[in-house]
């Protein structure tokens, strides 16, 4: 499990530079973006599934060498051709949308206001999972039941809730498969007070699992008794509120994710099969053709700005396809402005806490007591609590409230043996859910909302795909491409093959088996013994990067990113408590378009959802590093500091008072550093 011998001549031959720029592979991209091949189907297929090529060939682990174009390249490309499709939203559904697109052939390309992942795709509950509470919903009206009386009386069956679980089961098994070395099978328990409550749930999870099928792609959930339950989660009570004594828990699975990686291995993915893609690039108006109202009236592109250097410029597409989220009706409003808006927005919070209040490897679910499902689960080496489920309003800075907050930690404590208060939590973070009205519902009831996702089309062919959950965004995509080629003959006369995305796995996922024969502890082994990385960060980098963890160890150990004492080398972490390298931020500024310091603190490394105080020592060395990368003179830095310290402030204080949250037990320090909170306050 090492690598190769041959492999060591290639830390300098460095076929894709690394450590300076973009790759020779990368330069070569755009020119193919001008000049897209014509396949057959089968050969389409081929070329979009095994692309992980090695630097050298064998049966053990290889550097891969592809790296994709820089945004500068790319942006000229946006800016000199004409595109099948354009897709405007670079979250899980635009990126997937781009992702499916260009595997059909289609020439793609995709822009995003602010990063990918920037909005609700990066502040999800981590799970990959076929809604469980779906599964109750189809059986009970009433949920929970608090008697087995409420059971019987409350008992119905509703096949809608039983179709979109057996939809989101199979597209767990996709999510799952799609980035091993990412995601992992995640152990839940539900734990039961009541003795009625045993066989329900017990029913209830062997349903979960044989729906899911052949396909379940994590172990079957099953029973443990009290004494075990407590053995595997000390923490959690042995009584609930009523005294009832725990009686065991059902341990249900689902899937688990880094979902802004997540994100950014989709968005490469549609750039290794012939995407370009922007982030930092806002719409101002959509181009057009015809009279409005007439028939002949087509959305024809968009004009768009780059935030970061103010240029302006169009990009010309046969097919512009709105993955905008809760920001959808803004653009549908810009094709159509008479259309009604459809977009509920529904923000919800969370919570990450110290790893002591979770297992390593075991979650917890229950029902609250109005009825929500509350997730405690072990998440990066902490613990993520949540969600929250309140109507709010559209913004792209949402920030949890005081009530919401005082609601997560309350029920926490209800299950948690040793109580938790706002001295807790490392960070507080709200995202919007992106709700959607249901099309076929009179439009004067807006109580409608659709259980699914909705494949929407107004005047000029504008298609916007909305709704849906971090889990189907696939089947999301393929609906909306299925659906922009159904409607529009250009793409019909263009494509050239089907949906291939429910097969396909992502950048870093060794498809061809060159790299590591899909071993992925191969991965984590030479990290360890060919570069000396501890075991903790072997394993966060397997994780968040696949076989691209490789070619960033062999940036970082001839790129400036190490130390030596008494002969052995040690690779320079970003803070001690976390296994996050400074390497990372110049690999996320080289080669995953981070153009941003809040881009690095919050989606390609993740420290500022970890943990709002640790990211705030950090900065003052992202943004070194950054301006190094970059060429930042000192008013950018200062800049990129507000701007990071102003995002910061959204992660750990909720609206209102930051004197509140101090009387509550909230780090009187940070709150000083966060807003310059007055002594006297």
């Amino acid at each position: 499990n090492r690598l190769l011998p041959g492999s060591r001549a290639m830390y300098s031959r460095t076929a894709w530079r690394v450590g300076a720029g973009c790759s020779a592979a990368a330069a070569a991209g755009v020119v193919a973006y001008s000049n897209m091949p014509t396949v057959e189907a089968s050969a389409l297929k081929k070329r979009y599934s095994i692309i992980d090529e090695a630097d050298v060939d064998g049966e053990t682990v290889a550097v891969p060498k592809w790296q994709p174009p820089s945004r500068a390249e790319m942006k000229e490309a946006m800016k000199s051709q004409e595109f099948d499709v354009l897709v405007i939203g670079g979250g899980a559904t635009g990126t997937g949308v781009a992702m499916d697109a260009a595997t059909r052939g289609l020439k793609t390309a995709v822009v995003e206001r602010e990063d990918f992942a920037s909005g609700t795709s990066s502040r999800s509950t981590k799970l990959i999972h076929g809604g469980i509470r779906y599964l109750a919903q189809a059986f009970q009206s009433k949920i929970p039941p608090n008697t087995l009386m409420d059971v019987f009386m409350h008992l119905r069956y509703n096949h809608e809730y039983m179709k979109i679980v057996q939809a989101d089961l199979f597209e767990r098994a996709y999510m799952i498969d799609s980035a091993p070395f990412m995601t992992h099978p995640i152990p839940m328990m539900v734990p039961l007070y009541k003795w009625w409550e045993v066989p329900m749930m017990y029913f209830t999870g062997k349903l979960y699992d044989l729906i899911a099928g052949r396909r379940r792609t994590v172990p079957p959930s099953h029973f443990i008794p009290r004494d075990e339950a407590l053995y595997q989660f000390p923490s959690m009570k042995d009584r609930d509120v009523d005294g009832n004594g725990l009686k065991g828990c059902l341990v249900i699975y689902d899937g688990q994710q880094n979902d802004t990686r997540m994100n950014l291995h989709i968005a490469l993915t549609a750039i290794n099969a012939g995407a370009v893609a922007q982030n930092h690039t806002e719409v101002l108006s959509l181009l057009t053709s015809g009279t409005p109202g007439a028939k002949d009236y087509k959305v024809t592109g968009a004009q768009v700005r780059d935030t970061l250097t103010g240029e302006t410029y169009n990009v010309r597409a046969k097919q512009v396809i709105n993955a905008c989220g809760v920001f959808s009706d803004k653009v549908r409003k810009m094709a159509d402005p008479d259309c009604r808006e459809i977009m509920v927005p529904a923000p919800g919070t969370h919570l990450i806490m110290p790893d002591y209040c979770s297992p390593d490897q075991m979650g917890m679910v229950w029902f609250t007591k109005d009825g929500r499902i509350l997730y405690l689960l072990p998440w990066e080496g902490s613990t993520i609590a949540g969600t929250t489920d309140a109507k709010g309003e559209i913004t792209f800075e949402p920030r949890p409230t005081v009530p919401e907050i005082d609601f997560i930690l309350s029920e926490c404590n209800r299950v948690l043996r040793d109580p938790v208060d706002y001295s807790t939590v490392r960070s507080a973070w709200s995202g919007i859910r992106p709700l959607v009205r249901d099309p076929k519902a009179d439009p004067s009831d807006t109580s409608k909302l659709s259980r699914d996702h909705v494949v929407d089309i107004v005047a000029g062919n504008l298609v916007t795909i909305a709704g849906g959950k971090w889990t189907t965004y696939r089947k999301m995509a393929e609906d909306a491409v299925d659906k922009a080629i159904a409607t529009n003959p250009e793409l019909k006369a263009a494509v050239q093959s089907g949906c291939i995305t429910s097969t396909m796995q992502l950048v870093g996922a060794d498809r061809g088996g060159e790299i590591c024969n899909q071993n992925f502890d191969r991965v984590t082994v030479t990290l360890r013994e060919e570069f000396g990385i501890d075991k903790e960060t072997a394993m966060h980098l397997r994780h968040n990067y696949g076989t691209r963890a490789l070619q960033l160890a062999l940036m970082a150990k001839n790129g400036g990113f190490t130390t030596t004492d008494k002969g052995k080398t040690f690779y320079k972490k970003l803070h001690p408590k976390y296994p996050m390298l400074e390497a990372e931020v110049a690999f996320a500024c080289r080669h995953e378009f981070a153009e941003t310091a809040t881009d690095v603190i919050a989606r390609r490394t993740r420290l500022s959802f970890l943990d709002a105080s640790a990211t705030l020592e950090v900065l003052p060395k992202v943004l070194e590093i950054m301006a190094k990368e970059k060429g930042w003179n000192s008013a950018r830095v200062a800049k990129e500091d507000k701007d990071a310290r102003r995002f910061l402030e959204t992660m750990y204080l909720p609206e209102g008072s930051a004197a509140e949250v101090v009387k509550r037990g909230a780090s009187k320090k940070l709150v000083k550093k966060l807003t310059y909170l007055a002594p006297e306050n």
